[in-house]
């Protein structure tokens, strides 16, 4: 009876371990790029689409991807993450896509390591 239980009570330890989000689902290794935008807005729509523009414009360019983001709790500031082949190609390519949008002509682009 005991090794019953085992069965089901290991199915969801297993399913949080080997299921989860990896890192190794992202195509992209190098450096992270972090782009500081004055967002204003708890509708995330506009960001959200933001992201989408950078991410296909990194990935059609070959210099990186989307990794992330995070917003203040009342939408002031976003933080976008991408990961970048090289930094500074990266950097290049999405400045346009920034300067596309009212909220992110500002935006701060920090490199990383």
């Amino acid at each position: 009876m005991k090794r019953l239980l085992l069965i089901p009570c290991s199915l969801p330890f297993l399913l949080l371990v080997f299921a989860g989000p990896s890192r190794a689902d992202s195509v992209v290794e190098g450096p992270q790029v972090t782009i500081v935008v004055g967002y204003g807005n708890r509708d995330l729509t506009a960001l959200h689409q933001l992201e989408d523009e950078l991410d296909a414009a990194a990935k059609a360019a070959n210099v990186g991807e989307l990794d992330g983001d995070e917003v203040t709790s009342d939408g002031s500031q976003a933080s976008i993450y991408m990961t970048a082949r090289h930094a500074d190609l990266l950097m290049k390519t999405i400045r346009p896509v920034l300067k596309a949008h009212e909220f992110s002509r500002d935006a701060h682009i920090i490199p990383g390591g």
